[in-house]
C-alpha cells in the first residue's frame, strides 16, 4: 500500500520481474504506475508491504547498496543541469566510488559505454541543458546503464523519443538481458518488448500474464474503454491492438468479443 498526497493511491499489489525478464506495467492515466515504480526505487515508502529484491526487503538495505543494484530513470526529469552529457551520465557512478574519489578508468569506460548504447557518444562534451528533449532523455537512460544495475526501473521511458529513437530503445532494452520493471503509454510497444505485463487499474492489478494472455479484447474493453481490434502484427506476430478512432467515448462498454472488442492505446 502506498500514499501520496495524503490519499491512497495503491493497495494490494503484487508485481513480479523475473531475472533476466522485462515486465511492463501498463494502465489508464491515475491507475497508479508511476506510484508503484517510485515504491520500487526508493522514492516512496509503502505504507503497509515489502519490495524484495532477490527476497531482501529494500528497506533493510543501505541506500548505497540499493544504489548499486537498481538503476531509475523517473518520469520527473528535474531541471536543467549545468553540466554535460558525460557529467550528468557519470552520476550514475557514485555507489561504486568513496566519497570526493574523481573517475577512474573503469568509470569512463562505462560512462562512455552507455553514451553509445543511447546513440550519445559524439555528444559528450555538450551542455544538457542544450539537448533536445528525445537527447536528454537518452542521457538520463545512460545516466542509469552507468550505474550498471541488476534491476532497472524506466517509468515512461519512450517520452520525447522519435519513432526511430523508439524502436532502437525497445530493441536496447530486450538486448540487454536485465531485469527491467517498465511503465508504457503505448500498449503495441508493450506487446512487443515485454514478457510480461501487469494492468493497473484504480491501484490495484487487475491482470497479470504475457502479452498475449493479458491484452484480450475483454480485459482492454474494461480497462481502456475504447474499441479496438487485437490482431496478430503482420511482421513479428505480436498482439497488434488496432484502435477505432471514430468509436465515441465509453464505447467499451458496449463492445462485443473477439476483434471487435475494446482495446486503448495506453495512458
Amino acid at each position: 500500500m502506498s500514499w501520496e498526497d495524503g490519499r491512497c493511491v495503491v493497495a494490494g499489489v503484487r508485481l513480479m520481474a523475473a531475472p533476466g525478464e522485462i515486465a511492463g506495467v501498463v494502465g489508464p492515466n491515475g491507475s497508479g504506475k508511476s506510484t508503484v515504480l517510485r515504491t520500487v526505487y526508493r522514492h516512496l515508502t509503502p505504507e503497509a508491504g515489502r519490495v524484495l529484491l532477490a527476497g531482501e526487503d529494500i528497506r533493510a538495505m543501505p541506500p548505497s547498496r540499493t544504489a548499486r543494484h537498481i538503476g531509475a530513470l523517473p518520469q520527473e526529469r528535474g531541471g536543467d543541469f549545468e553540466f554535460t552529457v558525460h557529467e550528468v551520465v557519470a552520476m550514475g557512478r557514485p555507489p561504486y566510488k568513496r566519497a570526493f574519489a574523481g573517475d577512474d578508468r573503469a568509470d569512463r569506460e562505462t560512462v562512455a559505454r552507455a553514451l553509445a548504447d543511447v546513440g550519445l557518444a559524439e555528444h559528450g562534451g555538450r551542455r544538457f541543458s542544450a539537448l533536445s528533449g528525445g537527447e536528454r532523455q537518452r542521457a538520463l537512460l545512460a545516466r542509469a546503464f552507468a550505474q550498471a544495475p541488476d534491476v532497472l526501473v524506466l517509468d515512461e521511458p519512450t517520452n520525447h523519443l522519435d519513432v526511430r529513437h523508439q524502436v532502437e530503445l525497445l530493441n536496447l532494452l530486450r538486448g540487454r538481458a536485465c531485469t527491467t520493471l517498465v511503465s508504457l503509454h503505448d500498449l503495441n510497444a508493450a506487446a512487443s518488448v515485454c514478457d510480461r505485463l501487469h494492468v493497473l487499474s484504480a491501484g490495484t492489478v487487475v491482470a497479470s500474464g504475457t502479452p498475449r494472455e493479458v491484452l484480450t479484447p475483454e480485459l482492454l474493453a474494461e480497462v481502456f474503454g475504447v474499441r479496438a481490434a487485437v490482431v496478430d502484427h503482420p511482421l513479428t506476430g505480436d498482439p497488434l491492438i488496432a484502435v477505432d478512432q471514430r468509436a465515441g467515448a465509453g464505447a467499451g462498454a458496449d463492445a462485443g468479443t473477439g476483434t471487435g472488442a475494446i482495446a486503448g492505446p495506453g495512458s
